[in-house]
């Protein structure tokens, strides 16, 4: 039996037996002794003291918890003693250099080493004294003898996932740490690995010692890392994402231990006296750089100069300006997360019915209540803490700013992170499982008659519901024999089963109101009390009786798309005639004899899009530039046009061509004619960075249009064009809306294009590809062909004949009752009806 000592090294409490105390009491005398006439002894003692305080705790283990003489004495073999190098120091300065006593690394046998002649095999532990989180990491760099940082990357790369990583999921890195975690056997006395490790430098910094500790893992001077990350500043921002990056990934050597390993020394008593004494970077024999060097760094050091006296000279003032920075950044960060902790937890008391379902908490475009209906508990809970953590770390993060320092440890942040992981497997494996209440589609047709034979003339009204899914109900008219006016609706929902699906579809309701001879519809259905989102679209036809007189508002306008106009008129001028419906059409009884705006007769753009048949993709005029310029051009019938320009294209009787935005920008415009086409493209092709391009409105009138073609940011407005033959190509992330009048239409679409054609046309043919939307429900035709490629959608209109070719997952929908229809759909492509 022996007797234990409590000691304190650093604030670390360890017992000690007493022959080990003794022995370690001697050791630490002789260090504080030898130290004394350096500088800042203290600080040089109280370092090595931490460094035999982290050498203890390897240890040490749950079989083992005090230290033994036989730890003392490995103790002081690993750092060595100071009259090892008191003896050899006058003797290395006596030797040439180039013969000069090398200090050699004494560290204890490792645990795998044999006395044989043959060394047993090396084998692979979890190191659990120096773990962040199970010590797989730490294990792999102690067999591979490489940095842990390194191997920590790696997992957090394979965990997270990139296009780099050809497909690989977050799951198989989760999964192998764990394998490992479990297969990996236990080793709390691994010995330390030599090589040298990537720190952050916490006293040659600037910002946060990132540049500093790369040169000192490299060799070269701070000064030429610090040059390249200013340089890759100016190479598309490169330069800022790196260094924060590294920032947040490599750990700053704030121990005895880390300071030396960043430079690449064995953290011994002897390597720790060199490092005092003298700078072992880029110097010849005489402790002096060399010539080589002086000149290669001149350039770079001239540059540090003058970074440094504007640093000096702008210190205070840039000093101010990053504390206001970061203080009103931590604020903004902290209310932005605050705001949408309050709007999770509202959604999280909202689906489990805590809160009130009535209320107005919208998400997306449907209520809270609604959305959620149906969806699994445990699914929605493990939603919240998808949503949750995220939001705990960007609040954690704001505090950080506003104090300077962040207050997660890295195993609390490791251990969030896998509940993440776990919510968010548990999160999709719900919505795989709820994505089977949209199996099967059902259809429920419900008609409503309306009285209307005592009325001559009937006044069609709209309401507006301020539903932001008013999108989701179309409006078609056509004319019946019968006296009253037939309200005919058409709901479509998705379920498990076909009844299931119709079931869904009685969920919403719509509201048609008579006020003697006015009626009035709702520009969008409701859900009744309890219904659950599944995906429900409502088509309402009106069956008018033949020969009754209607009257239309602006409000009804709205709702009624131009292709169930006969003619095409100004909205003033529809707005004061009478009408009245001819098959599936509605036609002007008094517009001929309208002779209060004649100029009116053709419709025009403009009117296209205050009618709001589809919309505008562009800004009011006058919300653009003042400044024009106008170009004389004309003979052409063909017009491309590429850049980030807003174009407006209608027909008239002459050819006009006018630009509206800044000089600068006119300047960089450049328009030409190539044979009787119209070409504009910005000047040059170089990206700048800083160098922001404000809108330019580019107006251009002309007799006919035979091709367009739009290609890069485009947004367009196409006014009606009346022609034979279209061709119309968009490329890129053009928007545009296209109003047309044509017997045969031909368009290419691709990239990232959201395009709304509507009016009439006897063909039409459509190709489609990449991630493009077309909603081409307004537009009329007697036969469609589409073929649709890679992650596109398309909505069509054919009423005789519809030719379907839809490959990747792109999804083709169609209105209409086209009696002769043709699919051809491969890979998670569909085609269905609207």
């Amino acid at each position: 039996m022996k007797k234990n000592i409590n000691i304190n090294l650093q604030g670390i409490i360890f017992h000690i037996e007493e022959d080990g105390y003794e022995q370690l009491s001697r050791y630490l005398m002789s260090i504080r002794n030898y130290f004394s006439s350096y500088e800042g002894h203290e600080e040089i003692v109280a370092d090595i003291e931490a460094r035999i305080a982290e050498i203890f705790s390897t240890r040490l283990s749950p079989g083992k918890q005090v230290i033994t003489l036989e730890d003392v004495q490995s103790l002081i073999a690993q750092m060595g003693d100071v009259t090892d190098f008191e003896i050899l120091e006058p003797m290395e300065e006596e030797m040439p250099y180039g013969g000069a006593a090398r200090e050699t690394y004494r560290g204890p046998e490792p645990a795998f080493a044999t006395t044989g002649t043959e060394a047993a095999p090396k084998r692979l532990y979890r190191d659990v004294s120096r773990k962040v989180i199970s010590g797989v990491s730490a294990g792999i760099a102690n067999y591979l003898n490489i940095d842990p940082l390194w191997i920590r990357l790696i997992f957090v790369f394979l965990v997270i996932g990139t296009p780099l990583t050809d497909g690989i999921s977050g799951s198989f890195g989760l999964i192998l740490y764990i394998i490992l975690w479990i297969a990996l056997p236990v080793n709390y006395s691994l010995p330390e690995i030599t090589v040298k490790k990537l720190f952050r430098d916490p006293v040659d910094k600037k910002l946060a010692g990132v540049a500093s500790g790369i040169a000192k893992y490299f060799g070269v001077d701070t000064a030429v890392v610090r040059i390249l990350f200013l340089a890759l500043i100016f190479a598309g921002g490169f330069g800022i994402l790196a260094y924060i990056i590294l920032w947040v990934a490599v750990p700053e050597a704030t121990t005895l231990t880390e300071k030396m390993q960043m430079q690449g020394n064995p953290v011994t008593l002897s390597s720790i006296e060199n490092s005092l004494k003298e700078n072992l970077n880029m110097r010849d024999h005489n402790g002096e750089e060399s010539t080589a060097a002086k000149v290669l760094l001149l350039p770079f050091r001239l540059i540090s100069q003058v970074i440094n006296w504007l640093s000096r000279a702008l210190g205070p003032l840039l000093a101010v300006l990053i504390t206001l920075i970061r203080i009103g950044a931590g604020i903004i960060l902290l209310v932005i997360s605050l705001g949408l902790t309050v709007a999770l937890f509202t959604s999280l008391f909202v689906s489990l019915g805590i809160v009130d379902e009535h209320s107005a908490i919208m998400m997306g475009d449907f209520p809270a209540s609604v959305l959620l209906e149906g969806f699994p508990r445990l699914g929605l809970v493990a939603g919240f803490f998808v949503g949750l953590i995220p939001i705990l770390f960007l609040i954690l993060l704001a505090i950080g700013l506003l104090a300077k320092r962040f207050f997660m440890r890295p195993l609390v942040g490791w251990s969030l992170f896998g509940i993440w992981l776990i919510s968010l497997f548990t999160m999709i494996t719900f919505i795989a499982m709820h994505s089977e209440n949209f199996r099967r589609s059902g259809e429920v047709i419900v008609t409503e008659s309306l009285p209307v034979s005592d009325y001559p003339v009937v006044t069609l009204d709209g309401y507006n519901t301020n539903s932001s899914y008013d999108n989701r109900i179309y409006f078609d008219v056509q004319s019946h024999s019968g006296n009253d006016l037939e309200v005919i609706k058409r709901l479509q929902a998705k379920g498990r089963t076909e009844a299931e699906a119709q079931e869904n579809a009685r969920m919403v309701t719509y509201r048609v109101v008579q006020r003697d001879s006015v009626v009035r519809f709702d520009d969008s259905f409701e859900f009744a009390s309890g219904a659950a989102y599944r995906n429900q679209r409502m088509d309402v036809t009106l069956a008018i009786p033949q020969n009754k007189q209607l009257r239309l508002t602006s409000n009804f306008l709205r709702m009624v798309p131009s292709s169930a106009f006969e003619e095409e008129y100004s909205r003033e001028k529809t707005l004061r005639n009478l009408w009245q419906v001819k098959g599936n059409l509605l036609a002007c009884v008094t517009c001929a004899s309208d002779t209060l705006d004649v100029t009116e007769s053709d419709f025009t753009y403009n009117s296209a899009a205050t009618m709001g048949m589809g919309g505008s993709v562009l800004k009011n005029e006058s919300e653009y530039s003042s400044n024009k310029q106008t170009y004389d051009y004309s003979n052409f019938d063909a017009i491309t046009v590429n850049g980030a320009y807003h174009v407006q294209i209608t027909q008239g009787n002459n050819y006009s061509i006018t630009a509206s935005g800044s000089p600068e920008d006119l300047e960089k415009m450049e328009v030409r004619k190539e044979g009787d086409e119209l070409v504009i493209n910005p000047e040059g092709s170089t990206f700048r960075l800083f160098d922001r391009q404000k809108t330019v409105l580019i107006q251009i009138t002309l007799p006919r249009l035979r091709s367009l073609d739009l290609g890069g940011a485009i947004k367009a407005d196409i006014g009606h064009i009346q022609t034979n033959h279209l061709n119309i190509a968009l490329t890129g992330a053009t928007q545009a809306f296209v109003d047309v009048n044509v017997d045969r239409l031909q368009a290419d679409i691709a990239g990232a294009s959201k395009s709304t054609f509507t009016g009439r046309a006897q063909t039409v043919d459509m190709d489609i590809a990449g991630a493009s939307r077309l909603d081409a429900t307004k537009l009329v035709a007697s036969t469609v062909n589409v073929e649709a490629a890679g992650a596109c959608s398309a909505d069509v209109h054919a009423t005789n004949t519809l030719r379907a070719d839809a490959a990747g997952a792109c999804k083709i929908r169609y209105r209409g009752n086209p009696g002769n229809v043709v699919t051809d759909v491969s890979g998670a492509s569909k085609v269905s009806r609207l």
